[in-house]
C-alpha cells in the first residue's frame, strides 16, 4: 500500500510540474512590443488606438505617438486614429526585438471642383435661361423641366413700354423661406445623428457611466464636465462606431481630466 501512495504522490508531483512547465513557457511566449506612431510629415500620432485583436487587448499611444503592446508571434495588431487610414499588421519574429515605427497615412477626401476666375467681381449663375435661337429649316423640340426656383433668365424689360436689359431671378426666395430652411435643418440633423448614433448610445448607458464614475471617483455632474470636456477638445470622437475604441477613448480621456474636474 505504502508502494501506491508512492507511485500516486509521484504521479500528481508530475503533472504539477508539466502544468507549471506548460504556464510559464506560455508566459515567456508573450513580448511587450513597443514603438511610436507617426503620420506621412514624420509627426507623432498622439493617443492611437493600438488594438491586439488576437488578444482582445487595446492600448492608446502617448501624446508622442509612443506606444507598448503586449503581443506574440502570429497575433495581429490594428492601428487606428480619427482622420488617418488604419494599418493592420501581423506580428512576427522581427517586430519582437525591433522598436517599430508605424506610419500612417490620412484619408483622402475628394472635394468638388472649383473654377478660380480673374474677375472678382464675375457672377457665374448656377442655371442660365437664355433666349433660343431660331435657325431657319431647322426645328428642334426639347422637353424641359420647367423652371426652377433661382434659375435664371435673360430679357428685356422697362418702364413705360421701353425695353432695357434685364436679368430674372425666378422664385430664389423660397431656398431661404422658412420651410425650406427646417427642411435642411433637419436633413442636416438627421445625417448627423445617424454619423453619431453608436456614441452617444454607448456614454448613456448606465453601466458605463457607473463604471467610470466608480473608476475614478466621480459624481454624475463631473462625469458630465469631464464629457463635455472630451467633446470640446475631440469631436471626432463622437463618430466613433467601434465600442473598444470609444471605451479605450474614455479611459483615456479620464486619467488626464478627471483629477482637473474633480479639484476644481
Amino acid at each position: 500500500m505504502f508502494l501506491h501512495h508512492s507511485v500516486f504522490l509521484c504521479y500528481v508531483k508530475n503533472w504539477f510540474y508539466a502544468i507549471l512547465l506548460f504556464h510559464f513557457t506560455s508566459i515567456s511566449a508573450q513580448h511587450v512590443i513597443s514603438g511610436t506612431v507617426l503620420n506621412e510629415s514624420e509627426e507623432p500620432v498622439g493617443f492611437c488606438h493600438v488594438y491586439n485583436q488576437t488578444m482582445g487587448l487595446g492600448k492608446v499611444s502617448d501624446i508622442h505617438g509612443n506606444f507598448k503592446v503586449t503581443a506574440k508571434k502570429g497575433d495581429t495588431l490594428l492601428f487606428s486614429y480619427v482622420g488617418y487610414q488604419s494599418l493592420t499588421l501581423p506580428v512576427n519574429s522581427v517586430h519582437l526585438v525591433n522598436y517599430l515605427k508605424i506610419t500612417l497615412p490620412e484619408d483622402s477626401i475628394l472635394l468638388p471642383s472649383i473654377t478660380i476666375y480673374a474677375d472678382p467681381n464675375y457672377r457665374v449663375p448656377l442655371n442660365v435661361h437664355d433666349e433660343p435661337i431660331i435657325i431657319p429649316g431647322v426645328s428642334i423640340t426639347e422637353k424641359t423641366d420647367g423652371i426652377q426656383p433661382g434659375d435664371v433668365g435673360f430679357g428685356a424689360t422697362g418702364v413705360g413700354g421701353v425695353p432695357v436689359p434685364a436679368v430674372t431671378i425666378y422664385g430664389p426666395i423660397t431656398y431661404f423661406s422658412r420651410d425650406e430652411r427646417e427642411k435642411r435643418q433637419a436633413v442636416e440633423a438627421y445625417k448627423e445623428t445617424r454619423e453619431t448614433i453608436t456614441y452617444q448610445k454607448f456614454i448613456v448607458q448606465d453601466s458605463v457611466k457607473q463604471k467610470l464614475c466608480e473608476l475614478y471617483h466621480l459624481n454624475s455632474q463631473q462625469y458630465d464636465q469631464v464629457i463635455v470636456r472630451l467633446h470640446n477638445q475631440f469631436p471626432g470622437i463622437q463618430k466613433q462606431y467601434n465600442p473598444m475604441e470609444i471605451w479605450n477613448w474614455l479611459l483615456m480621456h479620464f486619467d488626464r481630466s478627471a483629477n482637473i474636474v474633480r479639484d476644481y
